[in-house]
C-alpha cells in the first residue's frame, strides 16, 4: 500500500483507531516487501520500446528462443543481378541510385498499363509462408507483391521512400510464382529491393493477421541464405536517438531453429544455468561446405555430377537444410536430379552440381583437387575456346577433358586462374545446417547486465552486435592508425560495421580518442587514431553492429520488484559469480597457460618432427579461455595441396573453417608463404607449402566444437 505519514501531529492530539491502523499497515508493508520476493514477467519485443518503471530495478532473463530465416529467392532477393527474373508487359534494369540493399535494386519500366516481375520458387505442399518486397513509386499508380494463384499483398503508393507489400499463402503444389504487378501508365516506373520468401509456422501464420507493415518488416527483415539469431542483444539508451548507451545485456552466440514448427525440440534456448553461467539448447549444426572438405567424385550424370565427403557424420541426421552457393535452399534428397543433397545411413554427405555451375562435362571427370576448386568458388573452362567472361557467363561453357583448363570465379568480376587452392574474394560458400544426434547443453559468452530506471527506458531488442574483437590497429602513410579501413590493408574487421558501440584499449572504451566515419568505401565505418592518442603498447579491441541483417528474437525474463527480490537476487548472483571465479582460478592453476602440450595421435602423409635439440615438436593446447595454440617445425610430408598433417581432436576444433597464413622453406634456402587450413572436423591441412619444413605456429583461435 502507499504510505502517506501524517506529519502535522499537534500537542495533546488524540491517536485515533484510524491512525494505528495507517502506521500497522504500512508496517505489514514494509514486512512483506522483505519477506516475500515479488517479480514481475515481462517480455521485451524485437524493436525499439519504451518501458515504464516505478523504481530502479534489475532485469533477469529468462529465456532467448532461435529462429531460422532461409530466403527461398535466395540472394537473387537483391536484385544485385536480374538473370532468372521473367518480365511480362515491363521492361527490368538494375537501378544503383535507389539500391536499398546491396549495390542495385531494379527499375521496373511499365509498357503498358500494368505489367509483372516474377520468379518461380520451389515450396512443400501444405506448408505455410509469408512473401513480402520492399517498393517505391517513381511515376507508377502502385506496387504489390504476389503469388500466382494465392492473392496479392498490399499495393503501395509512396513515392518519398520504400514501404513493404506483404502477404501470406499456404502452398498447394511443389513450385509457386512470385511476383510485383505494377499499375500506371506506358512509361512509369517503380523500384522494387529486398524481395523474401520465409517458410513459416503454423503459429506464425495464424499471427501474420496481427502484424503491420513496421512490425512484420521487424519480424521478417530481408536476409540471405542461412539466417539464424545472430549475437542477441539488449540494450537501454539514454534517449531515443541511440547515441548514448546505459545499459546492455548481450551474447556471443546464434541460436537456430526449425522454421516449420515452434517445438522447443526443435528450437534452440537461450537460459540462465543453476549456476548463474548462460547457456543454450544446442540442437543443430551449421557448417561451409567449401574446398577445405575431402571432396571426391560419386556419380558423373548427364548435365551434373555427384561429388561426396565419405566420414561427413557418424550418423544421418533426422533434418538436414543444404544452401547453395548463390543462397538458394537445395533439396534434401538422394536423388539422381542436379542441385540436391543429403546423407546417407552411413553419415556420408553427397551433392550435385549442374555442369552450368561446376565447367564439368559429360565426358571429363574433375579430380579431388579440381572438386576443392569448385568448392572454394571457380568454374572450370576450356581457356583456348572460351574467354573467362564468356565461360562465367555461358551455362554450356565446360570442359570436356581436351584443351587447356583453367578456372573462372563464380561471382564477381570475371578473372582467369590455375588450380586454385583458396576461397575466390567474395565467394558465399555451400552451407549446411543439419540436427545432432543428440542435443547439449552449451555455454554462452555474454557482456553486461540489463536494469530499468525509474521513469520511462528506451529499450531496443536486437542482433548482430559483435563483441569485443580483436582490432587490427594499422598506420597508414599519413601516420595515423586505422581499424577497417580498405586504404590501411589488414586493417579491416571480420564483418562490416555499421554502427561502432565502443573500441576498448586494455578493455576500457576508448571511443572518444578515435574519429569515427563513413570513408565512402564498402568496409562500412572506420575508425582513426592519431599518433599522440595511440598507446603502441595497448590491447584493442571493438564492438560493433554487423551491417548484415538477422532475424530478432523476443527476450522473455523478470523484474525483481521489492527488496527481498532485490536482495535474494543479489546473494545469489555473488554465490554464482564466487564459484565461477574459483572454477576459473582452479581451472587456471590445473593447466597453467604455458603447461600441456599434448603431441598429435599421428603426423599423416609423410610428415614427421623436424627434430633437434632447440626445435620444437608438433602439438597443441588449450588454454582457460579456450583459445587452441599450435607449435612445432616438421618436414618431408607430402605437399600437394589439401594434404592432412593431423587431426585435432573435439574440444579443440573452430566452429568455422579457418585459413591460416603460415610460412614453409625448402632445402635450399628459399621460403615460401602458405597456408594452413584448419576445418570443422578438426583436420589441419597444408596448401602451396614446401616440405624441407615447415612451421606449424600460428595464430590461436578460439575452440568452439
Amino acid at each position: 500500500m502507499a504510505y502517506t505519514p501524517k506529519t502535522n501531529w499537534q500537542k495533546g492530539e488524540v491517536l485515533e483507531a484510524a491512525d494505528m491502523n495507517r502506521v500497522e499497515g504500512a508496517l505489514s508493508d514494509v514486512y512483506t516487501r522483505l519477506d516475500t520476493a515479488a517479480a514481475t514477467s515481462i517480455t521485451l519485443k524485437a524493436g525499439l520500446q519504451t518501458i515504464t518503471s516505478d523504481r530502479d530495478k534489475p532485469f533477469n532473463l529468462t529465456s532467448v528462443r532461435g529462429r531460422l530465416l532461409l530466403n527461398l529467392l535466395g540472394r537473387a532477393g537483391n536484385f544485385e543481378t536480374l538473370t532468372g527474373w521473367t518480365a511480362a508487359g515491363i521492361t527490368i534494369a538494375p537501378n544503383t541510385a535507389n539500391a536499398l540493399y546491396g549495390s542495385n535494386c531494379v527499375q521496373i519500366t511499365l509498357g503498358s498499363t500494368t505489367g509483372r516481375v516474377s520468379r518461380a520458387i520451389n515450396t512443400v505442399s501444405g506448408r505455410t509462408y509469408v512473401v513480402a518486397v520492399e517498393t517505391r513509386v517513381g511515376t507508377a499508380t502502385n506496387a504489390r507483391v504476389d503469388v500466382t494463384g494465392q492473392g496479392n499483398g498490399n499495393a503501395i503508393t509512396s513515392t518519398s521512400g520504400y514501404q513493404i507489400s506483404y502477404m501470406r499463402f499456404t502452398a498447394n503444389a511443389a513450385t509457386h510464382t512470385v511476383g510485383i504487378t505494377v499499375t500506371g501508365a506506358n512509361g512509369q516506373t517503380v523500384f522494387a529491393d529486398g524481395f523474401r520468401v520465409y517458410e513459416v509456422s503454423p503459429t506464425e501464420y495464424t499471427a501474420f493477421t496481427t502484424l503491420t507493415a513496421d512490425t512484420f518488416a521487424v519480424k521478417y527483415p530481408y536476409t540471405e541464405g542461412l539466417a539464424g539469431v545472430k549475437n542477441p542483444y539488449a540494450i537501454r539508451w539514454t534517449d531515443s536517438s541511440k547515441s548514448q548507451l546505459a545499459a546492455m545485456l548481450a551474447f556471443d552466440t546464434e541460436l537456430l531453429a526449425n522454421p516449420s514448427t515452434d517445438a522447443d525440440a526443435e528450437t534452440e534456448i537461450l537460459y540462465v544455468g543453476s549456476d548463474g553461467q548462460y547457456y543454450k539448447t544446442s540442437i543443430w549444426v551449421r557448417k561451409q561446405l567449401n574446398g577445405m572438405l575431402n571432396w571426391t567424385i560419386s556419380a558423373s550424370l548427364t548435365g551434373f555430377k555427384e561429388v561426396k565427403v565419405i566420414g561427413f557424420e557418424t550418423y544421418s541426421p533426422a533434418t538436414v537444410y543444404p544452401i547453395k552457393y548463390d543462397g538458394t535452399v537445395m533439396q534434401n534428397a538422394l536423388s539422381n536430379k542436379a542441385d540436391v543433397a543429403s546423407f546417407d545411413s552411413s553419415g556420408n554427405f553427397y551433392l550435385t552440381a549442374t555442369a552450368a555451375d561446376t565447367g564439368w562435362g559429360d565426358n571429363y571427370t574433375p579430380t579431388n583437387d579440381e572438386i576443392r576448386a569448385y568448392f572454394y568458388g571457380y568454374k572450370m573452362y576450356d581457356s583456348g575456346t572460351y574467354t573467362a567472361a564468356q565461360a562465367q557467363a555461358a551455362t554450356s561453357a565446360t570442359y570436356n577433358g581436351s584443351g587447356t583448363k583453367q578456372w573462372v570465379n563464380l561471382v564477381g568480376s570475371p578473372s582467369g586462374a590455375s588450380l586454385p587452392v583458396i576461397s575466390a574474394s567474395n565467394f558465399m560458400a555451400y552451407e549446411l545446417m543439419y540436427r545432432r544426434a543428440i542435443s547439449i547443453a552449451a555455454a554462452v559468452a555474454s557482456e553486461g547486465a540489463l536494469s530499468l530506471a525509474e521513469g520511462n527506458n528506451i529499450i531496443e531488442i536486437g542482433s548482430g552486435l559483435i563483441l569485443r574483437e580483436s582490432a587490427r590497429m594499422v598506420m597508414f602513410t599519413n601516420g595515423n592508425y586505422y581499424i577497417n579501413s580498405n586504404n590501411a590493408a589488414g586493417s579491416n574487421t571480420s564483418r562490416k560495421p555499421r554502427k561502432i558501440l565502443a573500441i576498448y584499449r586494455n578493455n576500457r572504451d576508448d571511443i572518444k580518442s578515435f574519429a569515427v566515419y563513413t570513408d565512402g568505401q564498402s568496409n562500412g565505418i572506420t575508425a582513426e587514431i592519431t599518433p599522440a592518442n595511440f598507446d603502441p603498447n595497448g590491447s584493442y579491441s571493438i564492438s560493433y553492429f554487423d551491417t548484415t541483417i538477422f532475424p530478432t528474437s523476443d527476450i522473455k525474463g523478470a523484474t525483481q520488484d521489492n527488496e527481498r527480490a532485490i536482495i535474494t537476487d543479489l546473494v545469489r548472483d555473488l554465490e554464482q559469480v564466487t564459484r565461477r571465479v574459483s572454477a576459473n582460478e582452479l581451472r587456471k592453476a590445473e593447466k597453467g597457460f604455458s603447461a600441456n602440450w599434448t603431441a598429435p595421435s599421428s603426423l599423416l602423409n609423410g610428415w614427421s618432427n623436424f627434430g633437434g635439440a632447440n626445435e620444437a615438436t608438433a602439438a597443441y593446447r588449450k588454454d582457460d579461455k579456450g583459445m587452441v595454440y599450435m607449435r612445432g617445425l616438421i618436414k618431408d610430408g607430402s605437399m600437394a595441396n589439401g594434404t592432412m598433417i593431423f587431426r585435432l581432436p573435439e574440444g579443440y576444433r573452430p566452429s568455422q573453417n579457418l585459413q591460416i597464413p603460415a610460412t614453409s622453406r625448402n632445402s635450399t634456402g628459399a621460403f615460401q608463404s602458405c597456408t594452413i587450413n584448419i576445418n570443422t572436423l578438426g583436420e589441419v591441412r597444408i596448401e602451396n607449402a614446401l616440405n624441407y619444413w615447415l612451421t606449424l605456429v600460428i595464430p590461436p583461435f578460439v575452440a568452439e566444437l
